[in-house]
């Protein structure tokens, strides 16, 4: 990161671990608020998928993002270091810069433990903390859409052809615009607060259409990374599903995101018109999930007191139970803040190159 961007990042990371864990837990509604929009493919790329794999009758399960997310990682960071590996594709593998992903250089990653390992059923069961019949059909449905083969000393490698080719250009650009809108909020919020100047330029739009492939296959690393983290994150609630999640961030309905520092508490986020009261079909819609499913996991959540209902309408609640997400992520808060930081801003300087 070049010097000038890593200050900042530093000093936004400082100002935010100077705010008291009730409006720590309030700015992280920002993060939550846009979680889903994470893991959604727009409906222009369900015919422009390469292999078919993405549909207009059904939502990937988000379990197996993460599981193709680490098996692109792991083969990268493993021909990093393997020059036999994808060698006719080294020169592209190392314009990625994989080892940003190892030693804890950039995030907090375990793939350093994998190189020259082979990836089985098994270890990915154990990494993920997944039943292994399930890790079974997850892989058996990401090895039928060509995205991933089998290798005799590595097990489950990327096919490099069908990454290349599996651009998702709409998705994409959406997935990171949410992104860059969300550090552009923390940025405002802070600057409000503390009345200082971070002097960031912010991208409010970005043609990520003239990207080069080149500039595409190293910043959609950072999105892997994070799809990974979200299932293997130490400290996560184990009381919550991936779907349980996105329902949660759909829950969290903004109407104006900024200058929320003045306040103390969701509800006075609530009061003073700042988030809305969402209902089923609201999240259904937001998270494109079936109504179904919504109601589900939303009674869940709701004994869970991650949610409340009042009539028809539905409410996040900050502080759902001891040990809960908010709870646990306050608990962690300088390392996961830091690392949330790092994710914005490397793809901030990703972006930007």
């Amino acid at each position: 990161m070049n010097p000038n961007l890593k200050k900042i990042r530093d000093s936004v990371v400082e100002h935010t671990l100077k705010l008291d864990d009730d409006r720590l837990a309030l700015l992280l509604l920002i993060q939550l608020s846009r979680h889903q929009n994470l893991f959604i493919h727009e409906p222009s790329d369900w015919e422009d998928s390469p292999t078919g794999w993405i549909t207009k009758d059904q939502r990937l399960q988000d379990e197996v993002i993460a599981i193709l997310s680490f098996i692109i990682l792991f083969s990268f960071t493993n021909a990093y270091h393997d020059e036999d590996l994808f060698k006719e594709h080294r020169n592209e593998i190392l314009a990625m810069h994989p080892e940003d992903f190892l030693n804890n250089s950039i995030y907090q990653s375990s793939f350093t433990q994998f190189i020259g390992k082979k990836i089985t059923i098994s270890s990915l069961s154990d990494h993920f903390n997944i039943p292994k019949e399930s890790m079974r059909r997850y892989l058996n449905s990401v090895l039928e859409s060509d995205l991933i083969t089998k290798n005799s000393k590595y097990g489950y490698l990327v096919n490099f052809d069908a990454y290349q080719a599996y651009i998702f250009t709409n998705s994409l650009s959406n997935i990171y615009k949410s992104v860059m809108r969300s550090l552009n909020d923390f940025i405002l919020n802070l600057e409000d607060y503390f009345k200082i100047n971070f002097n960031l330029k912010p991208l409010t739009s970005i043609n990520t259409k003239k990207f080069s492939q080149s500039k595409w296959n190293r910043v959609r690393l950072h999105l892997y990374h994070f799809w990974v983290r979200i299932l293997t994150l130490e400290g996560s609630d184990q009381s919550l599903l991936p779907a349980d999640r996105i329902i949660l961030s759909a829950a969290v309905y903004f109407k104006n995101r900024h200058g929320i520092l003045k306040y103390k508490s969701i509800e006075d986020l609530y009061e003073s018109g700042h988030l809305l009261p969402t209902n089923l079909s609201s999240i259904s819609e937001a998270a494109k999930m079936p109504r179904e499913t919504v109601r589900r996991s939303s009674k869940k959540l709701i004994e869970l007191k991650h949610l409340e209902k009042k009539g028809r309408n539905i409410y996040r609640v900050n502080y759902p139970k001891l040990n809960g997400e908010v709870d646990i992520f306050l608990k962690f808060k300088e390392l996961t803040f830091t690392e949330m930081m790092n994710f914005y801003f490397n793809i901030y300087e990703d972006l930007t190159n």
